[in-house]
């Protein structure tokens, strides 16, 4: 059984404030991207999870997102099955692209098909959110208001744009110290509303101007790189460009392909990891 792993961008992030859990609270419109993992499910003899990846700096113990999601369903429904689980990676790790979620998303809908668990979207979510916030979206996909710590996904309007651009500096984030380093006077800077009325008219040149992300004025205070690559794809035709997530990918919406060409011509030239892609209907998507 094989699946395709879209990763995402945020096209909005805000955080209101700080849970008694300790984790955030946010509010973020994320959206699906054409980039994708290919996850190929195997089943094996032995009672057992293998991960291999195609990326040898992923590790594949314990600590891999798709062995959590195995291991969630298999404690719950009481799994004897083993699993190889096969990563074709695409998306860069330590990117804010969700590439982490997306492949545990799809583990955890391949295996209610190949254990015949018949779990509906609700109880999927649940699987989901205990092994990462941003795996009920991943399992849906498409564009979603998600609120909570990510957790409470809500189906919107689909944005759709053809030209876009993402860079990820040659840094990774931890996430985690991101939000260590997140000050109070950084939360509710910014308003969703606007964005969501756009997105319900279906305006996607207003959606695409509307876009903003709490988390980069702290990423931006330890790498101010950031700034270089939003101000070059700005300098070159893109109509918005924020970083996604808590880094380190920064996209850029551009108008049409020629400015699209042009920004990804100069900054191929400096950063390895610059890709064009679209936004996407599909979290996880079955291959025929």
């Amino acid at each position: 059984m094989k699946l395709k792993s879209y990763g995402k961008i945020n096209l909005f992030l805000d955080v209101k404030g700080k849970l008694p859990s300790g984790y955030h609270d946010i509010v973020t419109v994320i959206q699906s991207i054409d980039i994708y993992d290919e996850i190929t499910l195997k089943p094996v003899n032995e009672d057992k999870i293998i991960i291999e990846c195609s990326d040898l700096s992923i590790p594949v113990d314990e600590s891999n997102t798709c062995f959590k999601a195995a291991m969630v369903l298999k404690d719950t429904f009481g799994i004897n099955s083993g699993i190889h689980i096969y990563i074709d990676k695409k998306i860069p790790a330590g990117a804010g692209m969700g590439g982490g979620s997306s492949n545990a998303a799809a583990v955890i809908k391949g295996l209610n098909a190949l254990w015949k668990l018949n779990l509906s979207r609700e109880e999927l979510s649940a699987i989901g959110v205990r092994v990462g916030a941003d795996v009920p979206f991943c399992l849906v996909g498409g564009t979603c208001l998600a609120e909570g710590i990510g957790d409470k996904v809500t189906d919107l309007n689909d944005f759709l744009w053809n030209d876009i651009l993402l860079v990820k500096p040659e840094f990774s984030i931890s996430t985690a110290f991101i939000y260590k380093n997140l000050k109070s006077d950084y939360y509710n800077l910014y308003d969703s509303s606007l964005m969501l009325r756009h997105l319900s008219s279906h305006d996607h040149e207003s959606t695409a101007r509307s876009v903003s992300n709490t988390l980069e004025k702290v990423v931006e205070i330890f790498h101010p790189q950031i700034k270089d690559i939003k101000g070059l794809m700005i300098d070159n035709g893109a109509i918005s460009s924020i970083m996604t997530g808590s880094g380190s990918t920064v996209f850029g919406l551009f108008k049409d392909s020629t400015s699209l060409n042009k920004a990804y011509d100069l900054a191929s030239g400096a950063y390895p990891f610059t890709f064009k892609t679209k936004t996407n209907k599909d979290g996880v998507k079955f291959i025929d």
